[in-house]
C-alpha cells in the first residue's frame, strides 16, 4: 500500500509525505534548497515541474478519472515531463528509485508523447494502479480537504499554469 500525503500553505505546496509499503520506504520533502532542520528530508522548490506535480496530484484527488494535464511546449506539463524525463534530485528524494537508479515518479505519472518527441502535446496522468486517488491526502493550510474542498486549491493551481503559459509566451 502507497500513501500520499500533500501540504499546502497559502496555495503552496511546502511538504511531501510519500510511504511506499510495497519498497518499505518513507519519504519526507519539504519546500526550499536543503531539507534545513529535517536532516533525514529530500527538498524542493517552488518550480513549474512541482507546480504541475502538485496540479495533477490534486486534480486525480479530487476528480479521479478526468485528472489529466496536458501541454505543448512552455506548459506546466512539459515542465514536468521533462523533469520526469531527466530524473533531478528532488524527484528520487520525493518518490525514491530503483535498485538501477530510476525514479519511481516515473512509475507514478503516466505519460503519452514523452519528451513530445511526436508533433502535439504531452499529456500526463496518474498511474492509479501504483497509488490510488484515495491514497492521496491533503492538507491546505492545516486542515484535512475533502475532495469537493479541493476545488479552489485546484482552481488557484490553475491559474498558475495560465500566467506561466502566458509569460512563456511573451
Amino acid at each position: 500500500m502507497r500513501n500520499l500525503t500533500l501540504n499546502f500553505e497559502l496555495g503552496e505546496l511546502t511538504e511531501v509525505q510519500f510511504q511506499d509499503g510495497v519498497h518499505g520506504s518513507f519519504r519526507r520533502s519539504v519546500r526550499g534548497k536543503t531539507g534545513g532542520p529535517f536532516r533525514t528530508a529530500g527538498s524542493f522548490q517552488w518550480t513549474s515541474a512541482v507546480k504541475a506535480l502538485a496540479l495533477l496530484l490534486i486534480k486525480t484527488k479530487s476528480a479521479p478519472m478526468e485528472a489529466l494535464l496536458r501541454g505543448d511546449a512552455n506548459s506546466l506539463a512539459a515542465s514536468l515531463d521533462y523533469a520526469i524525463s531527466k530524473q533531478p534530485v528532488w524527484l528520487t528524494d520525493m518518490f525514491g528509485c530503483d535498485q538501477q537508479g530510476i525514479s519511481f515518479a516515473r512509475r507514478l505519472i503516466l505519460r503519452t508523447n514523452p519528451e513530445r518527441k511526436r508533433p502535439g502535446p504531452v499529456t500526463l496522468g496518474i498511474n492509479q494502479m501504483y497509488i490510488s486517488a484515495d491514497s492521496i491526502t491533503v492538507y491546505v493550510n492545516g486542515k484535512l480537504c475533502t475532495r469537493e474542498s479541493l476545488i479552489p486549491l485546484c482552481n488557484e493551481l490553475e491559474g498558475l499554469e495560465a500566467s506561466y503559459c502566458q509569460a512563456k509566451a511573451a
